[in-house]
């Protein structure tokens, strides 16, 4: 195990040396995900295996935990999201390799031949936020019952047909 993340490699470079990184990373480092939290305090732990399968393909085994402070999009309070994510990915050049991969692996294409080895760690912590990431309803400042028998006793109006009046039209010529 390597005490410190390289900046840029070779990810299959990495997977022929079998290395393996271990550590924590301040969430307001990670430019791409410190805009779609509420709050940059606190880290997120990581640890990253670089390794090759028993079909000899290279393969990037991570682990990423946090708590991240995000926004609930029905009652605009903060929440807490807890985030314990797992991730294998295989490093691909194109589509064609892409699909012969098994279920189990994600494709990592890679556009250059070296990538930055913390952005595995931020794309997995972006992708664990949900599109609209809500608290559980016990929990949210919105109460929905009122929500839903406001809504269920307003009947619905009766909208005039925009089209009614040339029908009208059509009628009378």
């Amino acid at each position: 195990m390597l005490p410190q993340l390289p900046e840029q490699a070779d990810p299959r470079r990495l997977c022929e040396q079998g290395k393996r990184f271990e550590g924590r990373v301040a969430l307001n480092s990670l430019d791409r995900l410190a805009p779609l939290l509420t709050s940059t305090e606190g880290e997120a732990a990581f640890q990253l295996v670089f390794d090759r399968d028993e079909h000899k393909r290279s393969r990037i085994r991570g682990h990423v935990t946090a708590d991240l402070q995000l926004r609930c999009q029905r009652c605009m309070q903060p929440m807490r999201l807890p985030v314990d994510a797992d991730f294998t990915l295989s490093p691909v050049e194109g589509l064609r390799e892409a699909e012969a991969l098994p279920e189990e692996y994600d494709p990592l294409l890679l556009e250059e031949r070296l990538l930055h080895p913390m952005d595995l760690v931020e794309d997995e912590l972006i992708l664990a936020i949900p599109p609209a990431p809500r608290h559980v309803a016990a929990e949210c400042a919105v109460d929905l019952s009122e929500y839903r028998d406001s809504s269920e006793a307003a009947e619905p109006a009766q909208r005039e047909n925009p089209f009614a009046a040339l029908k009208q039209l059509k009628r009378d010529s």
